[in-house]
């Protein structure tokens, strides 16, 4: 019995049984065992009828010559010859001789030889042409029966090659449509599996030998079309996150490049400041050697303002220096509620009637350990954006100051101007990128600088009624103050 091996599941799920092939066998062999059969029955039949043919062939024979040489010696010596003749011939013949149909005409040729008597010739004459056509009709019989079972048998041989050919034509019909058919679409799906196709195969019209065959192969294409959907899957992941990480690459890059920039530029305000500290020193030296020789008030007084005017020059000449080295300030006990409220109590007097300053100061905001110069510079800046963006409309800024979450104060700036531009926010401060006409974009910049030198953060947003909002998260922790008083 024919039998397949597939892998997977047990030793019985394993071997699959080709039951038609077996059926289609057997039932062959046992066809053509009945064909024989039937074919060796009607060969025995037809030698027999041949044996029988060949017996009444000698017996006719032998009956003629008996005829024969009774009739020559009678022509020749006589009657009293001829029957010592037919006396002699009776006794040769062999034990059992007779011809069927012929014995009563033997029995009598056997008495009248016997006698002997010349005067039966006549009758010996008669008997011997009655016993030849009893023969011939015998042999008459025994050829008919031979052509009827040649013919039969001649029937049996046609109609069992006839059945024959039809078993083996509806044979092929069946391995040709349950078999070949499945196993060329098996073909098929196997190349279209080799060029990335996940073709399956139908066990509908397939023979249930190979049913399972073609289930395991299905099963196996389902495997390899998930395993291939997870392949490309992790590929699309993958490629997401080299570009993710090109992504981060190239704004690292931008970054560097920007920070490149700064240092430049700082390197080139603190040249320009230190170049220019030296004579204003002098031209400051020089005012009070002259206020000290003059005795006029008035000339007294206008090198006073341009002295005063010097020493402001160079405070903020140090001012752009100290930045420019990203010196940091000495932090220092403040309560950042009143340094942010004197701050807008002198800004108001710089702003326009029809713009607005108003503060809102969380009652428990307690004090920080700030640097104080760098703090009121941020929200110097803010406020100035703030009021930039206002530009000539009425309008209010608002400045909120509150405690938040992990030891930090918030520092919210707000305006009702037209809010900040969609690519600030997607792309966010940017060193010398400004949306204004004149600005210069340092602004922001310093305002993060100094947020991110205290380890805080900087959001960017708009309002939902409209205008900008800027908030600064700085660590400040409640605890300070107690340390600080300890």
């Amino acid at each position: 019995m024919a039998m397949l091996r597939l892998p997977g599941g047990s030793d019985l799920q394993r071997r699959i049984p080709f039951a038609p092939f077996r059926t289609i066998g057997i039932l062959l062999v046992q066809f053509v065992v009945f064909a024989l059969l039937l074919l060796g029955v009607l060969l025995v039949h037809t030698n027999q009828d041949l044996a029988k043919l060949k017996i009444y062939t000698a017996n006719m024979i032998r009956i003629g010559e008996i005829n024969r040489d009774c009739s020559l010696a009678w022509r020749q010596h006589g009657a009293q010859a001829a029957m010592q003749v037919l006396a002699r011939e009776l006794q040769d013949l062999p034990p059992g001789f007779a011809a069927e149909g012929g014995e009563a005409q033997l029995q009598q040729l056997q008495a009248l030889s016997a006698r002997g008597d010349p005067v039966d010739l006549p009758q010996v004459f008669a008997n011997l042409s009655a016993w030849n056509l009893a023969a011939h009709l015998h042999g008459r019989g025994l050829v008919l029966a031979a052509g009827h079972d040649s013919r039969y048998t001649l029937i049996g041989s046609v109609i069992a090659l006839i059945a024959f050919m039809i078993f083996v034509i509806v044979t092929l019909i069946f391995f040709r449509t349950r078999i070949l058919s499945p196993l060329r679409r098996l073909q098929a799906a196997m190349g279209s599996l080799e060029l990335g196709g996940f073709q399956r195969v139908g066990e509908g019209h397939a023979d249930p030998g190979i049913v399972p065959l073609l289930h395991f192969y299905n099963q196996m294409v389902g495997r390899l079309e998930e395993l291939e959907r997870q392949r490309r899957r992790y590929l699309q992941d993958l490629q997401q996150e080299v570009h993710e990480a090109a992504s981060t690459l190239m704004a690292q890059q931008a970054a560097m490049t920007r920070s490149e920039r700064m240092a430049a530029v700082g390197e080139a305000a603190a040249a320009f400041a230190h170049e220019l500290r030296n004579p204003l020193a002098g031209l400051q030296v020089g005012c009070a050697n002259i206020r000290r020789e003059i005795l006029d008030p008035e000339l007294d007084a206008r090198l006073a303002l341009m002295e005063e005017e010097l020493r402001r020059v160079s405070r903020l000449l140090d001012q752009q220096l100290r930045g420019a080295r990203q010196a940091g300030e000495s932090a220092q006990w403040v309560q950042p509620g009143e340094v942010v409220e004197a701050l807008l109590n002198l800004l108001q007097y710089q702003l326009p009637l029809q713009i607005r300053l108003r503060l809102d100061v969380a009652p428990d905001l307690g004090g920080c350990l700030l640097p104080v110069d760098q703090f009121r510079q941020a929200l110097l800046n803010l406020v100035l954006n703030a009021r930039q963006a206002l530009d000539a409309q009425a309008g209010e800024i608002t400045v909120a100051l509150s405690r938040a979450e992990g030891g930090r104060i918030r520092l919210v700036v707000g305006d009702d101007g037209p809010g900040l531009p969609a690519n600030l926010l997607r792309d966010g401060i940017r060193p010398f990128a400004s949306a204004r006409e004149h600005g210069t974009g340092l602004g922001l910049a310093m305002v993060r600088r100094f947020v991110r030198s205290l380890g805080g953060e900087v959001q960017l947003a708009n309002r939902p009624q409209g205008g900008a909002e800027v908030t600064l998260l700085i660590p400040c922790p409640a605890q300070v103050e107690e340390n600080s008083h300890g």
